[in-house]
């Protein structure tokens, strides 16, 4: 699942790596350049949110089974500080998990020289299609 992953078109895009899928724990990474900043130098919002999408994701897809559609509905994120440098890191968990939805949260960590920093928080609600298989995985 992993593998897979790390080959979608838009994750290559912007250069997200998906670090860890297990047991509802989702992990995905960046490293900071001008590709993804605006014009006042620091990295754009939507990536940040992104990242933190991206990582809730992965913690759900790693509990429901293979093929099953599912997608963001809700979600909303703090912004706490701006990031310049360095390497960024969404870890999300899942909050609470029923038949078609389900609760999950992000932490997002600007990482420099081996130091974390929490730059934003992101609370997410998906969908999950129990019973039907995504197209693409059929």
């Amino acid at each position: 699942m992993l593998q897979s992953a790390n080959k979608a078109g838009f994750f290559q895009l912007l250069g997200l790596r998906v670090e860890k899928i297990d047991g509802g724990y989702g992990c995905v990474s960046v490293s900071v350049d001008e590709r993804l900043m605006h014009p006042y130098m620091t990295v754009h919002g939507g990536v940040i949110f992104t990242l933190a999408d991206t990582a809730m994701s992965m913690a759900l897809m790693s509990l429901i089974p293979p093929g099953t559609p599912f997608g963001t509905i809700e979600a909303k994120i703090n912004y706490l500080r701006p990031v310049k440098e360095g390497e960024l890191i969404a870890e999300a968990t899942v909050v609470h998990q029923g038949r078609s939805t389900a609760v999950l949260e992000a932490s997002i960590y600007n990482e420099i020289d081996g130091e974390r920093t929490l730059i934003a928080r992101a609370l997410g609600t998906f969908n999950i299609a129990r019973g039907k298989r995504s197209e693409i995985n059929a």
